[in-house]
C-alpha cells in the first residue's frame, strides 16, 4: 500500500495485519455486519425486513451500530480522537449501504479509517482501509461537516475482502406471491400458522434464526420453527424440518441438502421408497425415505427424535 506521497504506509500494514491475524477468513467481521443490521430492521418485534422500511433515523443508526458491535467482536479500546485503537494505532470506522458511499468527518483527516460496506440484497459485504487524504474528498461537507470519498479514493483502500458472501435475508428473496401468503396470518396468535406456511413454501435451502423470529414475531420462535414438523402441523403434508441435532444433521447429510448449524433450519418434502432405490435415501419409522420429486403425493412424514443419532 502507497501512502501520501508515494510512501510506504506501515502503520496502515500494521492495522491490516492485526485485523487479518485475528479474523483470516472474514467470518467474525460478516457476522457482526448481519447481526446490526438484523438489530436495527428488530424483524422480531416490529416484523421488518427491507432496509427501505426503516425510517431516516435509523438508517443512520446502522453505521453506530456497527461500530459498537465491531469495537465488543474484538474487544477493541477506544481512541483519542478516533473510534478504535487498532494494535495501538488510531482507527476510524466508517460504515455505508452504498459501496463508496462512505462520509469522512473533518477530524478523520490523516488518520487511517476502516471501510466497510453491505449490500443486504446482494447478500455481500467489502472491508477495507484507507488513511484519509483531503485530495480524494468530494464537495464542501454537509452540514455535519463530512464530505463523501471521491471516485479517486476508492483507488487508495487496501481491501481485506471485497464482496464477500453476507448470510441471506431470505425474506428479501421470496416472490411477492410467497411473503403474501406467509404474512396473511396477520394476527398475534397466528405465528405457527405464519412458520408452516414459511417452511411450506420454503425448502432445499437454509432458514436463519433472525427469519424465524421475524415471521413468527413470538418469543418462542424457534420452538415454532421445532413444532412446525410435528404430524399434526407438516408433518401430516410429508414436510420434515431439520435442525442442528444430531439426527437432523445426519439426515441432512444423507440427503445432500445444506447441514443446518445452530440457529437454523432447512426443510424438505420426502416419499417413501424401496429400499433399493438409488435415490438419496434416509431410514427411519421402518421404512426408506427420500426426497419428494415433482408430482410425487407424500403421505405423513417419519416422526423425528429428538437429539439421538441416525440408527
Amino acid at each position: 500500500m502507497q501512502g501520501v506521497g508515494g510512501t510506504s504506509d506501515d502503520r496502515l500494514q500494521e492495522v491490516a495485519a492485526w485485523i487479518r491475524g485475528r479474523d483470516p477468513d472474514g467470518m467474525r467481521t460478516a457476522a457482526v455486519l448481519r447481526e446490526s443490521i438484523d438489530q436495527v430492521l428488530d424483524g422480531p418485534r416490529t416484523g421488518r425486513f427491507r432496509y427501505e422500511d426503516l425510517r431516516k433515523t435509523e438508517k443512520t443508526h446502522v453505521g453506530t451500530i456497527v461500530e459498537i458491535n465491531l469495537g465488543k467482536e474484538f474487544d477493541l479500546p477506544d481512541g483519542d480522537a478516533t473510534d478504535y485503537r487498532i494494535a495501538g494505532i488510531e482507527v476510524d470506522c466508517k460504515y455505508s449501504m452504498r459501496l463508496g458511499g462512505w462520509e469522512l468527518p473533518l477530524e478523520s483527516l490523516g488518520h487511517i479509517v476502516l471501510l466497510l460496506w453491505a449490500d443486504d440484497a446482494q447478500s455481500c459485504w467489502s472491508a477495507g482501509l484507507w488513511r484519509v487524504d483531503e485530495s480524494h474528498l468530494s464537495g464542501q461537507g454537509n452540514r455535519d461537516r463530512k464530505r463523501k470519498m471521491a471516485r479517486s479514493g476508492q483507488d487508495q483502500i487496501r481491501w481485506l475482502w471485497q464482496r464477500q458472501a453476507l448470510d441471506e435475508n431470505l425474506l428479501l428473496h421470496l416472490s411477492t406471491e410467497d411473503l403474501e401468503a406467509i404474512f396473511r396470518h396477520d394476527g398475534r396468535r397466528d405465528g405457527q400458522r405464519r412458520i408452516n406456511e414459511l417452511f411450506r413454501r420454503v425448502q432445499d435451502r437454509i432458514v436463519r434464526r433472525e427469519v424465524v423470529l421475524t415471521v413468527a414475531r413470538q418469543k418462542d420462535g424457534p420452538r415454532r420453527a421445532r413444532m412446525a414438523r410435528e404430524q399434526r402441523q407438516l408433518g401430516q403434508e410429508g414436510v420434515i424440518v431439520l435442525g442442528h441435532y444430531a439426527w437432523d444433521v445426519d439426515v441432512a447429510r444423507l440427503l445432500g441438502l445444506t447441514i443446518p448449524k445452530s440457529g437454523e433450519w432447512i426443510a424438505v418434502r420426502v416419499v417413501p421408497v424401496d429400499e433399493s432405490s438409488g435415490r438419496r435415501k434416509f431410514k427411519a419409522d421402518g421404512a426408506w425415505w427420500a426426497p419428494a420429486e415433482a408430482g410425487e403425493e407424500s403421505p405423513a412424514a417419519p416422526t423425528i427424535p429428538r437429539s439421538r443419532s441416525l440408527e
